[in-house]
């Protein structure tokens, strides 16, 4: 059985955060492990004094418990950690969904200065549907210096990415209000994979496997992933 590894986003839910994909990973055979990194599922304060480095480090050991030829599935932040373990431990396949390379917010590149007098921030605007965004699961706000953590690994990121090899999916959301095309762009044209195709998902907001078509897109990375690993 093929095993697949989830990295969620920033403040997401580690769990809910990923709408039918796992049943449907599952149903297809697939064998799913979708870890919580530090700070994750409790409560925004829990982010407080987390760093780039502990995000990384609980990736490495999420994927020591794994067998070679494991695919792995990243969620914006977790595309940036999805990014490095492509890059030092070839797995057999990546998808990138919504990866966050850069940041819609002009604001964003100035968070290290204004952590030290906005000491939180709201939650993004990250499914288009309104019933379903009022549905989601995921933090309402989040520690200032938390993001900086993520700005962090975004700039981190460019460096790891030509080294990866793996076939790879990159697949942006055209509503996305979170993340920048241009940024999604970015990181398809600095992976090393001479197998890569990017792909956008239609009327969804950041949280692709939130919003309405989850359930359409959560079919489309499973049947990209069936080509890859069975052929």
């Amino acid at each position: 059985m093929h095993q697949v590894l989830l990295l969620h986003g920033f403040t997401s839910h580690p769990r809910k955060v990923w709408g039918p994909l796992p049943a449907e990973l599952e149903r297809a055979g697939f064998e799913v492990h979708a870890p919580a990194l530090r700070g994750h599922g409790t409560k925004p304060e829990d982010l407080i004094g987390i760093r780039a480095e502990d995000w990384l480090d609980d990736v490495r050991r999420a994927a020591v418990a794994l067998e070679p030829g494991y695919a792995i599935i990243g969620l914006s932040m977790g595309s940036l950690l999805a990014a490095y373990l492509s890059a030092s431990d070839s797995p057999a396949a990546l998808v990138a969904l919504v990866p966050a390379l850069g940041f819609q917010n002009p604001l964003a590149p100035l968070a290290p200065y204004l952590s030290r007098i906005i000491k939180k921030l709201p939650g993004t605007d990250s499914v288009s549907d309104p019933e379903l965004r009022r549905q989601n699961p995921n933090y309402p706000y989040f520690p200032t210096s938390a993001f900086v953590e993520l700005l962090k690994l975004s700039r981190q990121a460019p460096d790891w990415l030509p080294a990866i090899k793996n076939p790879a999916l990159v697949v942006r959301a055209d509503q996305d209000k979170v993340i920048p095309t241009n940024a999604v762009k970015r990181y398809f044209t600095l992976l090393g994979s001479q197998q890569k195709e990017v792909w956008t998902a239609p009327d969804s907001g950041h949280d692709l496997l939130l919003d309405r078509n989850a359930t359409a897109v959560a079919r489309k990375i499973i049947a990209w992933l069936e080509e890859q690993v069975r052929g």
